[in-house]
């Protein structure tokens, strides 16, 4: 059984910057900041994460996700850049951590899974008590400059979008043309798989 993964530590920086939000809405001055900030967050909060429409994560962030057994683990949010931990309960009710050098991240064709290297092997069923096993791990682009410039500019699109149009009834078909060309911008980078 998969259980959903936790948020652990959010991204501390964003994908886009104030200026750039701003130039692309065309904005000088300070007056709207803290609105195109609001709508940077947005933006981000709509293509970000597990419930993100992409199914990854943008900027450095940290997950963790409980397993009932030993496996080769999913990494379901990606791109995966560390290993941080694997901790399970033995027998006697101890937290126990295992050694990330036995394992290695592999990138397969439709998932990423935390894996066992050669010659190592899990913990035994002996050793291992009652409840889950959690995996933590870091993923996202390095900084902003890494995040793929068709996923920046899909969010652009939706920040101008929003900033022009602040009532959510429109008029006339710029709605599914917006629609359309983020859905294109976006579709190459979402997570396909399980």
């Amino acid at each position: 059984m998969k259980f959903a993964p936790i948020l652990m530590q959010a991204p501390t920086t964003l994908p886009i910057s104030l200026d750039e939000a701003k130039d692309h809405c065309r904005v000088g001055g300070a007056d709207h900041d803290s609105t195109i900030e609001a709508l940077i967050e947005a933006a981000v909060g709509y293509l970000d994460g597990y419930t993100g429409v992409l199914g990854k994560c943008l900027m450095p962030q940290t997950w963790a996700q409980e397993f009932d057994c030993w496996q080769d683990f999913p990494l379901c949010l990606g791109p995966v850049t560390e290993l941080q931990s694997i901790s399970y309960f033995d027998r006697d009710g101890t937290e126990q951590a295992l050694n990330v050098e036995t394992v290695r991240i592999e990138r397969r064709v439709i998932e990423t899974v935390a894996a066992l290297k050669p010659g190592k092997s899990w913990p035994d069923d002996a050793d291992f008590g009652e409840g889950l096993i959690t995996v933590t791990w870091k993923a996202g682009y390095v900084d902003a400059a890494s995040v793929p410039p068709a996923i920046k500019h899909a969010m652009k699109l939706l920040i101008g979008h929003w900033f022009e149009n602040r009532e959510a009834v429109i008029v006339g078909s710029i709605n599914s043309n917006l629609q359309l060309a983020v859905e294109s911008l976006i579709a190459p980078h979402r997570r396909v798989g399980p």
